[in-house]
């Protein structure tokens, strides 16, 4: 156990010496990796919340039916509404009576309309009709309306949808140059590694010499590679983690509408944030791991 110990600890050493011989290389390393994780995380940010703004949207999509003035009885509407109910894409149908649809009106439309209240409201019964599947939406409106004793529908016309196919591409194209940013973190981690075994060439032939093994001269490399993928990433996620509490409070949670509610300090802290050191880590170690092996083959 000792000697695995004073093994770690010498290997740490020479990776920590690797990293001072050559401190320029690592820290244009470790600059370069935090500004691709900063960028990652930033992009990561947008998909989270471009993920959230599409599942509130969808979630208040529903088809607001309005029934003829003729359909007032229970039979007449529980007609219409198990007609509703038969359609595939039909998650839920909730009703709403003249009187709640006049209420509706008045908070929408202002005080005015209160005076239609009791015998006077001219309006007539309604449902609110939750779909399955929102991209399917116009299809079932247009099924909706062919049913006997529905005067009109709406939910919200091709803008809404349009909404969602635009949300959608954005969450695609963030998602993109974050892998693209990903991948060149990775060829900037193995330049470097590469660069500091080539300037080592003779201490790793003194090594060979006396009868060192792959793994000796290798895990070294491999901790320095973890060390500037690791550090490059602490430092992104550092101001994710306090920066974006400040963001959220200063914007109350909401952004322009609350259709647009911000996804929760916690879960942004504590998701994208190890998902940030996951990616420094895995970089660091997939970088180094490739460096190594090939330039130590190499040098065989």
């Amino acid at each position: 156990m000792k000697r695995l110990l004073n093994l770690f600890w010498y290997e740490l050493k020479y990776a920590f010496r690797g990293i001072r011989k050559h401190l320029l290389l690592t820290l244009s390393a470790i600059s370069a990796m935090a500004v691709s994780t900063l960028l990652i995380g930033c992009f990561l940010l947008i998909g989270l919340h471009v993920d959230h703004f599409a599942t509130n949207v969808e979630q208040d999509m529903s088809v607001h039916v309005v029934l003829d003035s003729e359909v007032s009885d229970d039979d007449q509407i529980d007609a219409v509404e198990k007609e509703i109910q038969k359609l595939s894409n039909v998650a839920s149908v909730r009703f709403s009576s003249k009187d709640e649809e006049l209420e509706l009106m008045i908070q929408e439309k202002g005080e005015a309309f209160s005076l239609y209240r009791g015998e006077e409201n001219p309006l007539s019964h309604a449902f609110f009709v939750e779909v399955k599947d929102s991209s399917a939406i116009e299809k079932t409106a247009a099924s909706i309306e062919k049913i006997d004793g529905v005067s009109s529908v709406a939910y919200g016309g091709s803008s809404v949808t349009r909404l969602v196919d635009l949300l959608d591409m954005v969450r695609k194209i963030g998602y993109g140059v974050a892998v693209l940013l990903l991948i060149l973190s990775l060829y900037l981690i193995y330049n470097t590694i590469r660069t500091t075994i080539y300037s080592r060439q003779d201490e790793i032939k003194i090594m060979r010499t006396v009868g060192a093994t792959n793994a000796f001269i290798r895990i070294p490399f491999e901790v320095q590679g973890i060390l500037i993928g690791l550090i490059g990433a602490l430092i992104p996620f550092l101001l994710i983690f306090f920066g974006y509490p400040v963001v959220y409070e200063q914007m109350d949670g909401v952004l322009f509408a609350s259709v647009f509610s911000l996804v929760s300090v916690t879960q942004v802290r504590w998701l994208l944030g190890l998902a940030m050191l996951g990616c420094g880590l895995v970089i660091g170690i997939l970088a180094s791991l490739l460096a190594v092996g090939k330039s130590l083959k190499a040098k065989r």
